[in-house]
């Protein structure tokens, strides 16, 4: 390529990347030097490059500051207002589902120029309140934010309705408080409930039990979609059939010989997460109950964990998660509207449930 053309290659380039949604509106774009080594040409082909998408009205040009996409913005902020910090609030920090939600947000915002501030609540309402406090004394872009005991009102609700009094913008992840008007991205949990609860009964189960976090939304999402399996399919819902337990009461729940007790009448369970599953599993084991010989068992994250036990499991979309979350909060940064996003649930089957209508045995083995 000729170097007189090669201006108009980037400009094209350029234009195609914001037109796919690569590229969102107030994010960074790339600096001379990297145009340079990105296209193999001299800076002045960059500078004429940056010149037309200018005149195009494509970027923004701040001195001192960088190049920005342009776009329209729904508060008074220009660029070099920007302190290019986005804030990440989780509940746990050691959650095997952490990391890779932080990679996928990482991954774009790093891409976009932005620097990240992270804090975490222990799934404490109090933590919650500091961590929001934390955040809003310094100056930030926008914020990602798991929801602390999701499923009750938010306690810190004063706090929330000052960020959106202040338009910053806020993204929940994995969770959301519906009584707040922020989007969020997570897993679409009723259809997990749902799509767990289907697979046993296609697989002649019908007495099922749940272990679900009571204050949690995504435990309590699951919970309908539990019922809805079961409703679809002409079975009972009773209410002991759900074994609900919280962080202050989990030991107990999940205690060795209280849980082998409540499991017995059973032939499958579904818990909440892999972890639950896994300690289920390893308790059963301890006790001589045979999985899933004696009980079924199901998971949902399919964790890593998850994939060493042979645990027949929902995936959940970690990554995919992370960087929706963080793709909609950089749009939302440059002036658009953030709009919630559902992932549909996947089941990975392996070989903790056994299919009754073959007489045990497990379908994958």
């Amino acid at each position: 390529m000729e170097e007189q053309h090669k201006y108009l290659h980037i400009v094209n380039w350029t234009i195609e990347q914001i037109e796919n949604g690569t590229f969102l509106p107030g994010s960074r774009f790339f600096s001379e030097y990297q145009l340079t080594e990105r296209f193999s040409c001299s800076r002045q082909t960059v500078r004429r490059a940056l010149e037309v998408l200018e005149q195009q009205g494509r970027i923004t040009r701040v001195q001192g500051s960088g190049t920005f996409i342009a776009g329209e913005r729904q508060n008074n902020n220009t660029p070099e207002d920007k302190s290019m910090t986005v804030g990440l609030v989780f509940t746990y920090m050691d959650s095997y589902i952490f990391p890779s939600i932080v990679r996928g947000i990482g991954d774009v915002l790093l891409d976009h120029g932005y620097l990240i501030q992270l804090a975490w609540t222990d799934n404490s309402i109090a933590k919650e309140s500091a961590a929001l406090r934390l955040m809003m004394d310094t100056q930030l872009d926008g914020l990602i934010i798991e929801p602390t005991r999701s499923a009750l009102p938010s306690a810190n609700i004063d706090l929330y309705n000052l960020l959106a009094e202040q338009e910053t913008p806020v993204v929940f992840i994995d969770s959301c408080y519906p009584e707040l008007p922020f989007p969020y991205v997570a897993l679409d949990d009723t259809e997990a409930g749902w799509l767990a609860t289907n697979y046993l009964i296609e697989r002649g189960h019908r007495k099922i039990a749940c272990i679900l976090p009571h204050t949690h939304r995504q435990g309590q999402l699951r919970y309908l979609g539990h019922v809805k399996a079961l409703r679809e399919q002409a079975l009972a819902i009773c209410e002991e059939d759900i074994l609900w337990y919280s962080k202050e009461n989990m030991d107990q729940i999940l205690g060795e010989e209280h849980l082998c007790k409540n499991l017995a009448p059973y032939s499958a369970v579904l818990c909440y997460n892999d972890t639950v599953a896994l300690q289920v599993i390893e308790t059963l084991n301890k006790f001589g109950i045979r999985v899933p010989q004696e009980i079924s068992v199901i998971g949902i994250d399919n964790s890593e964990a998850s994939r060493y036990a042979s645990l027949t499991s929902i995936a959940h979309p970690a990554v995919d998660l992370g960087e929706a979350a963080a793709k909609m909060l950089v749009s939302m940064i440059g002036g658009a509207k953030g709009k919630t996003k559902l992932f549909p649930p996947r089941l990975v089957e392996r070989t903790t449930v056994a299919d009754l209508r073959r007489g045990g045995d497990n379908p994958t083995e």
